[in-house]
């Protein structure tokens, strides 16, 4: 891929999920709740008060801080933390609740390269919704292909469930599935300051029925002082 500075891009896909009221995100948290406390017919103007939101809603960033004590919150991070080039890997014939292998990205080996984004595609956007499969099945990184990846000195590793580790916590309707600690997965990455994208969407319009692809991605959080996360709007420019 060419110096970003000189690309001419084709096309722009949003990679986010819309934030609504309730939507569906990690099971234990609280939902999003937001209410129209103004009216533009009544009021002459609308205004809009977020009630309730937890900072990995929907598309979102996980920084350092979130699993690394004293680590980096997202407003500490250079901005060019939060773009870069990269690719997106087509793993959607994995399995519910299947890890993700370092063999799985070997064959990609020679695109993973230092300073690279490294996007996941699972297909679990598409499964969006207060499902069994959707909260608590998709694939996700085992302890290996996390430390493959921290080894290879990526700047970003994205995925399109609800987490880069597996489900691990116990609910009344799901006990634990993940083999791999899915905190331990994210202290891998987060200690060596590969940030973690989570949630994303469309990764499908990349791929375009390929098994790989190249895009630069840009995924800037909100700058909240102090936040271990943000939500983010998250996009990749296709040459």
């Amino acid at each position: 891929m060419s110096d970003h500075s000189t690309y001419r891009f084709a096309k722009i896909v949003d990679l986010s999920h819309p934030l609504s009221a309730g939507m569906p995100g990690w099971p234990t948290q609280p939902t999003l709740s937001y209410e129209y406390i103004k009216e533009a017919a009544r009021d002459g103007h609308a205004l809009t008060l977020i009630r309730r939101m937890v900072m990995h809603t929907g598309t979102h960033i996980d920084a350092p801080a979130h699993f690394i004590p004293g680590g980096p919150t997202v407003d500490q991070l250079p901005l060019d933390s939060y773009y870069g080039e990269g690719i997106v890997i087509d793993l959607t014939k994995k399995k519910s609740a299947e890890e993700i292998t370092r063999e799985d990205l070997n064959k990609y080996d020679k695109e993973i390269r230092p300073g690279r984004v490294i996007i996941l595609r699972t297909g679990w956007d598409k499964k969006l919704g207060w499902t069994h499969d959707f909260l608590f099945r998709w694939p996700h990184l085992n302890l290996e292909s996390a430390n493959y990846l921290a080894s290879r000195k990526v700047k970003a590793v994205g995925i399109d469930g609800l987490s880069i580790g597996g489900w691990a916590e116990s609910v009344p309707e799901q006990g634990p599935l993940a083999k791999s600690s899915p905190s331990e997965v994210h202290k891998i990455l987060l200690s060596h300051n590969v940030l973690i994208i989570e949630m994303l969407s469309n990764l499908d319009s990349l791929l375009m029925g390929q098994e790989v692809a190249r895009a630069f991605f840009i995924f800037a959080p909100l700058n909240f002082v102090k936040a271990e996360g943000s939500p983010c709007r998250a996009l990749a420019l296709v040459e």
